[in-house]
């Protein structure tokens, strides 16, 4: 199956990096992909919100509801990040599959990035890998490479012997002994796609499209206990 209409969505970015995206593609015949609509938004708000920004990107496209086209698959970034932005895009993203009665893929932010930073490591031709280190909340950053994620505090970090590509939004913050900084910071629409259409036809492992909570939740119970259920 090759989709032709691809709605994307991505509220990951967490920290002052928070932002919401949403963006209508479609595929070009030879390869890669057009953006028709694109809509970003920054702060905990706007990933929170980004129904609103999908709305938008399918107006745009004019694709939806009241249309005679619609998306034929959702695509949605899964992680890590913003705790509650990836509840809420997620949400969206399903909610709206369901309604279209369309397929729902999630990819993570270093499946997306892959392709471009397994090209910038062949490229320097001597390096242990890469690392994607996106924010996460007071001291601590997320850091996904080809093998997985992980959640990590800086104090407690020990800098990876050997040389890496270090991409990502808080790329500066983590120790490396030998790093090599890249310029990628954030999955485009295009590279979400493409890696969804990847899932979608097996080319990569299965993932849940829900939300990759690596940190757990900030929320904790009352000190006195719950309060007894209403009678």
């Amino acid at each position: 199956m090759q989709p032709e209409r691809l709605l994307v969505l991505d509220g990951s970015p967490a920290g002052e990096a928070a932002s919401g995206t949403a963006a209508c593609v479609t595929p070009f015949p030879d390869g890669g992909y057009t953006v028709l609509s694109h809509l970003s938004a920054a702060g905990k708000q706007a990933a929170e919100g980004i129904g609103l920004l999908a709305a938008e990107a399918l107006q745009q496209a004019g694709w939806g509801a009241g249309q005679p086209v619609q998306p034929d698959l959702v695509a949605v970034v899964t992680g890590p990040g913003s705790f509650t932005g990836l509840r809420a895009s997620c949400a969206m993203a399903a909610g709206y599959a369901l309604g279209a009665g369309c397929p729902l893929v999630g990819v993570t932010r270093g499946e997306a990035l892959r392709p471009q930073l397994d090209a910038e490591c062949a490229r320097y031709g001597d390096l242990d890998g890469w690392l994607l280190v996106t924010a996460a909340r007071r001291g601590r950053v997320f850091v996904e490479r080809a093998a997985g994620v992980q959640a990590v505090a800086l104090a407690s970090w020990s800098p990876l012997p050997g040389r890496w590509l270090v991409a990502g939004d808080a790329a500066a913050s983590l120790p490396v002994a030998e790093p090599v900084f890249s310029e990628l910071t954030q999955p485009t629409a295009s590279q979400i796609a493409e890696a969804a259409v990847a899932r979608l036809k097996g080319q990569l492992g299965p993932r849940d499209a829900l939300p990759l909570y690596v940190d757990p939740p900030e929320a904790k119970l009352p000190a006195a206990g719950l309060r007894s259920a209403p009678v």
